[in-house]
């Protein structure tokens, strides 16, 4: 199950998030920032494990299933103790709009650097050649941090009642 090592699509989401013609409202925005971090999250997830089980020094059932649950441990650590903080900030900047604002201003200008050192991070595994278990170990910990985090602008989005 080897899944392709492109160019990261990150930063085709934010060309896209910067031309868009549009501008949403604050409670547009949390769904947003919460699907891109979800998906974010999601497709890192997948990656680790895909690259895990693809890895030619593959250790063994016992091994590997350490090895996932130490890296979601990590990433659960890091979700609800570090990154939430990061999605707490965000929600609090995106309940100050006062009017609808464009796509790309669903994080701050901090976040994105977050993202992109992220993305770095992924691409230089990469361009590095590190041995897989790590790469996986690494995605995974991140992609569950991120999931972890998306949690909180899940909670934050007011539930829609009929009248």
């Amino acid at each position: 199950m080897t899944m392709p090592t492109n160019l990261p699509i990150m930063p085709f989401i934010i060309v896209v998030l910067l031309l868009l013609p549009i501008r949403l409202a604050a409670g547009q925005m949390k769904g947003l920032a919460f699907a891109l971090w979800l998906i974010g999250g999601l497709i890192l997830t997948i990656r680790g494990i895909s690259f895990l089980l693809d890895a030619p020094e593959h250790p063994g059932v016992a091994m590997l299933a350490l090895i996932i649950a130490v890296a979601m441990a990590i990433g659960y650590g890091k979700g609800k103790f570090v990154l939430s903080k990061t999605s707490q900030r965000n929600l609090e900047r995106i309940d100050q709009f006062t009017e609808p604002k464009k796509p790309i201003q669903v994080y701050s200008v901090r976040s994105w650097i977050i993202i992109g050192l992220m993305v770095g991070i992924s691409v230089t595994l990469s361009v590095l050649n590190t041995p897989l278990l790590w790469r996986g170990g690494i995605n995974l910990a991140i992609g569950f941090a991120l999931i972890i985090s998306s949690l909180a602008y899940l909670k934050s989005m007011k539930p829609v009642t009929a009248s």
